[in-house]
């Protein structure tokens, strides 16, 4: 069984290709990281990562691709075992997913870790620059969607603790490379088993042979004594191997079905937490669409209340414009007829103001003839009065004389003054009645 296992390394050596032999990122062998492990860690799936991390551990330990991985004193450290010996890893060369790790997981955080959110990965870019952020562009996008298979466990290094630790590193890579047979996807993990397991199983090949050829000669003799022992050794030991692979195997199917129960309610876990915030963000989007809907009809009934407010205010303003329309008609109506009146007014004060001028004309026209006959009356009220008056002088001086015939003629005589009067008018009457004529005299028209 031993020769079959070196055959299967060796052709594992000679499958690898010669660029992955080159170093890729490995600083230094056998580091020491300033702390140990004593007993197998307990490590445990970081949920929606291909990641393990022992969550009792005061450190930055974590399990991914076959090596454990440990962030200490600022730089990555890595190792087939799990308590070393370590190899320094540059940062350039470290897994992508190893540097995915939320800060959360992180048992021994960095000062420079404060105020970064423990739900996402450490800003790696911030803290080795611009440099670094080149090479490792894009390091931090990946579908998060998508469940990526973790590499198994090395559950047979359980059995080897404390003085059965194997500290000799072909020891470790010798048993590693006939009971771990995981083949890594990273480049860096590659290269360890190239270097270490492979390398050590065909050393440990050669060298064998090597002593085989030297000792030939002295073993023929002894072989054909012991060869009873030997079988029987070797039976033993084959059933003694048996033993150890089927508990080992037994070991591991049992870790691994741990870890596939592990791994399967992790990913029922992100399922879940992925289908929470689907329904979350259904929800967020829903209620904003709600709320979208409901602005819109509140902007349409905004818009139709406003729409309605300005036909009634259009409508409201027609109608004051058609009022003050009327309104204005009926002033102009009322204008034209206060300037019909005022024009009427106008024609009759004119046709009033040209009668008193054709009054006033005929009374000045009038008024030589009526001076005329002032004038002849008043010769004839002095002839009469002179007339009068030595009749009246005779009477007086004989009163007694005058018999019944004067006193008959006295009569007479005031009938004739009576009758006299009764025909015609004097001036005297004649200047009253002007004067209540408006100064003017009697005209035509007043008569």
């Amino acid at each position: 069984m031993r020769y079959l296992i070196l055959a299967t390394s060796m052709l594992l050596c000679a499958a690898i290709p010669a660029h992955a032999q080159v170093s890729v990122g490995i600083h230094s062998h056998g580091v020491s990281i300033g702390f140990n492990v004593s007993a197998y860690p307990r490590m445990v799936a970081i949920p929606g990562y291909p990641v393990y991390y022992d969550p009792r551990m005061n450190s930055n330990y974590f399990f991914y691709d076959g090596l454990y991985w440990v962030y200490q004193d600022n730089n990555w450290y890595s190792s087939g075992w799990y308590d070393g010996p370590w190899d320094q890893i540059g940062p350039q060369y470290v897994p992508a997913f190893v540097l995915r790790v939320p800060v959360r997981y992180y048992g021994q955080r960095p000062a420079y870790f404060a105020g970064w959110s423990v739900d996402v990965a450490p800003h790696w870019g911030e803290y080795w620059g611009n440099d670094w952020q080149q090479q490792r562009s894009g390091w931090d996008n990946w579908d998060r969607h998508s469940v990526y298979q973790a590499a198994p466990l090395p559950a047979y290094q359980a059995q080897y603790s404390g003085s059965r630790y194997p500290r000799a590193v072909e020891q470790q890579y010798s048993i590693q490379s006939t009971s771990y047979h995981y083949q890594p996807r990273e480049a860096v993990a590659q290269q360890y088993y190239q270097q270490h397991v492979v390398t050590s199983a065909t050393r440990n090949a050669t060298t064998q042979q090597v002593q085989s050829s030297q000792q030939s000669g002295a073993q023929q003799q002894q072989r054909s004594k012991n060869q009873a022992q030997q079988q029987s050794h070797a039976q033993q030991q084959q059933k003694q191997e048996r033993a150890t692979a089927q508990a080992q195997q037994q070991s591991h199917a049992q870790q691994q079905q741990k870890q596939e129960r592990a791994t399967e309610q992790a990913q029922q876990q992100s399922h879940a937490q992925q289908q929470q915030k689907q329904e979350r963000v259904t929800e967020q989007a829903q209620q904003q669409s709600h709320a979208q809907q409901q602005q819109k009809q509140e902007r349409a009934t905004e818009q139709a209340q406003q729409r309605s407010h300005a036909q009634q205010q259009q409508k409201q303003e027609r109608a004051n414009a058609q009022a003050q329309q009327s309104h204005a008609k009926q002033q102009q109506q009322q204008h034209a007829n206060d300037q019909a009146q005022q024009q009427s007014q106008a024609k009759q004060q004119q046709q009033h103001a040209q009668k008193q001028q054709a009054q006033q004309q005929q009374a000045r026209a009038a008024q030589p003839q009526q001076q005329v006959q002032r004038s002849k009356d008043q010769a004839q009220q002095q002839s009469h009065g002179q007339q009068q008056q030595p009749q009246q002088h005779a009477q007086q001086q004989a009163p007694a004389q005058q018999g019944p015939s004067n006193q008959h003629q006295q009569r007479q005589q005031s009938v004739a003054k009576d009758k006299n009067a009764g025909q015609k008018p004097t001036q005297q009457e004649k200047d009253k009645g002007d004067k209540k004529d408006g100064g003017g005299g009697g005209g035509p028209d007043h008569n």
